[in-house]
């Protein structure tokens, strides 16, 4: 920059010292002043323009006059020619700018003048008037830097200035953009209609510019803009959010025709930041939600699961009005409108973004917009405020066990969200290989709700009276007795349970699907190890399911510790935990339980000793009852302290063999051995068909018919001593049972273990494949072996208390085995390999034979099923209290699959002896369902009725919308509570006595 000499003032006003070049001092004093003026002495190095181009780009300063020598007072003023010197001219028009903008408080000009390209404030004959652009430039020509007062703001150093982001980030403003956020200035201004349609109406444009940058073109200025505009158009002075209709519109409101902004408008509210900065925004009023409070108030021990779910509902009321307005939703939210706000608004807080992220999930919105009416609304894809506070007040979970059904529900809605349901009916039962694996996995899901519904329904008195009893039943084409109805869907529900391919699909999605919800949600993850760790682990969770069990005095236990344990695995799956430390986690909090003494003493006193078992065997058939009791067995077994349970061990063992064997053939006789073993079903014993069944287990299984010398027992030994047996048992000298009697004379003497573990097996593959002959036709040949296979493999359990009893035998016959080994079926030659080879490929073996069994003797019931399944679940729970995972695994998933096959459901429906659908919850409480499947089946015996307590006028038009809400789920799929029939095969006893209410 060139220096220049003392300019001379024809008014002698002019201080000739303050822009001396050659005096240091006061030009290093002019810089300063200049820079607390907000005046830039240099060009930016990126701005090449010269002096001429900078003229041309100001038009203010190119057309200036001298009137009162103020041209020639502003060139000395900024030390150099403005016509050749670039950084001058940059200074000078910088000065212009100032005195534009500014008064002579330092305050921002808004509207007005500014802009027009000229100095205003001269009176006609030349003279500047004070208090005007004129009088600023002549004071500043006579006084210096000093006079100008304020600091002018520069777009291009906005994003620098320390003050300003303070301010911004004091209320919740982002000032730069998310690393993963990588939209450019321009797909900003697109994402915010207001902002890209945003005139310069009383410079409010080039103000906004002035406070948050060039927003046009650099993408962190635009975020910044797009936040402010938010914050200016959202909400009011004092920080209240908006919810007039107007809020949504494209535009600034708040303009005269004249273009000034009005005051509390829109408009007022920018020009305002425009002026003053962030400190002219309010900070955002986030009070409370009320039904948050209420929520909290009224359920002060909820666990933090629970709290954090009724926080998310509570921040998505709190933003209802702001979220409607920003998306410019119509009548309702929709998971859209979450989404969109979401993405198109990085700036909010994480609370704020994790509650979207959680409703957005197509399994959370579908329970939330049923909130206000969950009994007669389905889902219609709109959230309306009263579905949030309705959620919240009667719907949200409240404790850790309502918790995670609630997650897990979530969970597995997601999975099949992409089903249309509405083409899904009656085929998906009647011809299943013609549908997908995702159809029958959404079937199953709806076919769960409609389960809820009618035990909410039940709950709620909505078969309450006659009229709603017929209402119902007309409108959804379903039985009067909503038990009826029930035992229908729970009878689907098993179809769809128990086919293993929607089970795997389920529980592998469904993981991935937890997996996903919770990297969105930190907060939803921390607040699941909060309530792992303080309900969980503590053992209170166990306490209060104790305590909610508890009626007239009395609590169901069993069902008390099967939630406790199912609810404690998914919270152990969700969070990805160690096995050996979760299964101990679990042992822990059950010894922490202030019921531990009761528990153990159900377990050593009902089902060690027998008695429980004792006990369901008065009333129940033998498959029933033991499939009950080996899962209750195993469930207490694992959770139990392992001190504890290993010292019963024997005992349980031998008390179970010892009534398996008083009840192995009950429901049997000499007829059914005699349909199945007699020549053309005659009282004469066809030696070759029992001869052939005997080969054909002996070719996979020589084991079972070795004696203790090692010696292989021939098929034709078993038939005579059969013979003998079918004789006696013919003649009426002996009782089946007392044939079958593995601890009579037979089974003393060890030399015929062989024999006998033939022929007891033979006669309960008899009574098995009598009944399946009597139920489903005759069975094809496969399926009678691998029904003797298994019968002869459960006598030789039951011969030896047990899996590890037999191991311990076939142990103990190694050396004789050995020797003779090349006499004998060469698939003994597993027993002379290593101890540990052996037992795994043993039970790998019997594994192989019980699957072959349970198919083939599906539906019948097959006695040999269930034992050998309670032995593995017994030999099960030790090999997972000594720390064998491998002999765990097997001897579980084996036992857990068999007893399903079992007909434990029958038991439990009927007599309510012990959770709704144990099999399926104890298999998940052993941790063997693979995932976060939480599918927990209602059953008849959960539906209480209670009083109807709706008034009479509102109850008919509640039912109406009930009805038709549970049709819509059961009518495709031909649901009814009606067997063999429909409503109209009903008898009249089945109909209230006054059926005119409702017709």
């Amino acid at each position: 920059m060139a220096k220049v000499g003392a300019a001379t003032s024809t008014n002698g006003a002019y201080n000739p010292t303050s822009t001396n070049p050659d005096a240091v001092k006061t030009w290093d004093e002019a810089k300063k002043q200049a820079q607390d003026a907000g005046i830039l002495w240099e060009r930016p190095k990126d701005d090449k323009r010269s002096a001429d181009d900078i003229l041309k780009d100001t038009p203010i300063l190119r057309d200036l006059g001298n009137q009162e020598h103020v041209r020639d007072l502003l060139q000395d003023r900024v030390g150099g020619d403005i016509k050749t010197d670039a950084d001058a001219a940059f200074r000078a028009a910088q000065i212009l700018e100032h005195i534009e903008k500014l008064d002579g408080d330092g305050k921002r000009i808004a509207g007005g003048d500014i802009g027009n390209g000229r100095v205003d404030g001269f009176t006609r004959g030349g003279e500047a008037r004070h208090n005007t652009e004129a009088g600023r430039l002549k004071d500043f020509g006579e006084q210096g830097f000093s006079v100008l007062k304020g600091k002018l703001p520069h777009a291009s150093t906005a994003n620098g200035n320390p003050d300003a982001r303070k301010q911004a980030e004091d209320l919740d403003i982002k000032w730069e953009l998310p690393e993963s956020d990588k939209r450019s200035a321009k797909d900003i201004i697109n994402d915010n209609p207001v902002l890209k349609n945003l005139g310069n109406q009383s410079n409010i444009k080039d103000m906004l510019k002035e406070q948050v940058g060039d927003f046009e073109n650099d993408a962190n200025a635009a975020y910044r803009a797009s936040q402010v505009i938010d914050r200016v158009v959202m909400y009011n002075e004092k920080g209240e959010v908006l919810s007039r209709t107007d809020v949504s519109n494209t535009s600034i409101d708040g303009f005269t025709k004249g273009g000034e902004a009005k005051h509390g408008t829109e408009a007022g509210r920018l020009q305002d930041f425009g002026k003053y900065g962030f400190s002219s925004l309010p900070k955002i009023n986030k009070t409370e939600d009320s039904s948050y409070k209420d929520f909290i108030g009224k359920n002060k021990s909820a666990d933090e699961t629970s709290k954090i779910f009724a926080k998310y509902a509570s921040l998505i009321n709190q933003n209802y009005d702001l979220i409607k307005g920003k998306t410019g939703a119509g009548d309702g939210l929709t998971i859209k409108d979450l989404q969109n706000f979401k993405d198109q608004n990085p700036q909010i807080g994480n609370d704020l973004k994790e509650a979207l992220n959680f409703w957005s999930q197509p399994g959370a919105f579908s329970k939330l917009e049923t909130g206000a009416n969950p009994l007669t609304s389905k889902p219609d894809g709109k959230l309306s405020k009263d579905d949030i506070t309705g959620w919240i007040k009667n719907e949200a979970p409240k404790d850790s066990s309502s918790a995670m059904s609630f997650l897990s529900s979530i969970v597995n809605k997601n999975v099949v969200s992409g089903v249309d349901t509405s083409k899904l009916n009656k085929d998906i039962f009647e011809h299943p290989e013609k549908h997908s694996t995702e159809d029958k996995a959404a079937a199953l899901q709806e076919l769960l709700l409609a389960q809820q519904l009618v035990v909410k329904g039940g709950q709620s008195g909505m078969w309450g009276d006659d009229y709603s009893k017929v209402a119902i039943s007309n409108i959804a084409r379903t039985n009067p007795d909503p038990k009826e109805i029930l035992k229908d869907i729970d009878k689907q529900i098993d179809i769809l349970q128990g086919d293993p391919e929607v089970v795997k699909y389920l529980n592998e999605n469904s993981a991935k699907q937890m997996d996903k919800l919770l990297e969105g949600n930190k907060g939803l993850k921390d607040a699941l190890q909060k309530t792992y760790e303080d309900d969980i682990k503590s053992g209170k969770a166990l306490d209060k399911i104790w305590d909610s069990a508890s009626k007239d005095g009395k609590t169901d236990q069993r069902s008390a510790l099967a939630e406790f344990v199912t609810n404690a695995k998914l919270y152990q799956s969700a969070l990805k935990m160690d096995p050996k430390a979760a299964a101990k986690d679990i042992q822990d909090a059950v010894s922490k339980s202030k019921h531990i003494g009761e528990f153990k003493s159900y377990y050593e006193n009902q089902l060690v000793s027998g008695d429980r078992l004792k006990a369901m065997l008065k009333d129940h058939s033998f498959q029933d009852a033991v499939s009950t009791f080996s899962m209750e067995t195993a469930l207490y077994g694992s959770v139990l302290p392992p001190e504890f349970t290993e010292k019963l061990d024997k005992k349980l063992n031998e008390n179970f063999t010892n009534l398996a064997n008083e009840h192995i053939a009950d429901g049997g006789s000499f007829k059914d051995i005699q349909k199945v073993f007699g020549l053309e079903g005659s009282g004469d014993l066809d030696v070759a068909k029992v001869q052939k069944l005997i080969e054909e287990v002996s070719k996979t299984n020589p084991d079972f018919f070795l004696n203790k010398d090692g010696v292989l027992i021939k098929p034709e030994q078993i038939v005579a001593s059969l013979r003998g047996d079918w004789d006696s048992l013919r003649q009426g000298t002996k009782t089946l049972k007392e044939v079958m009697d593995i601890k009579g004379s037979t089974g003393a003497n060890a030399t015929d273990k062989g024999i006998l573990h033939g022929v007891s097996g033979l006669l309960m593959a008899g009574i098995t494949i009598a009944r399946g002959a009597g139920s489903g036709g005759p069975l094809s040949d496969k399926q009678k072996v691998d029904i003797t296979i298994g019968s002869v493999q459960a006598v030789t359990l039951l011969a030896e208390g047990g899996a590890k009893g037999y191991q311990d035998y076939l142990k103990g016959l190694n050396s004789n085995v050995k020797e003779s080994l090349g006499k004998l079926n060469d698939k003994l030659r597993f027993l002379v390999s290593d101890p540990a080879k052996m037992q795994v490929e043993l039970n790998d073996r019997m594994g192989k034979n019980a699957k072959s069994l349970e198919q083939s003797a599906k539906g019948v019931g097959a006695i040999a099923n269930v034992i050998g399944s309670a032995y593995s679940l017994f030999e099960g729970v030790k090999a997972l209290r000594s720390g064998d995972k491998v002999s765990a695994g097997m001897n579980l998933t084996s036992g857990a699959l068999g007893i399903m096959a079992g007909g434990a459901s029958a038991i439990e429906a009927g007599a309510g002896l012990f959770f709704p659908n144990l099999a399926k919850t104890a298999l998940s409480a052993l941790g063997f369902t693979g995932g976060v499947l939480g599918i927990l089946s209602a059953g008849a015996g959960i539906l209480a009725m209670l009083p109807s307590l709706i008034q009479e006028g509102k109850a008919q038009q509640k039912a109406n919308d009930f009805g038709n809400l549970l049709g819509s789920y059961l009518t495709k799929y031909e649901i009814d509570g009606v067997p063999n029939g429909n409503i109209g095969d009903l008898p009249d006893s089945a109909w209230p006595k006054d059926t005119s209410v409702a017709s």
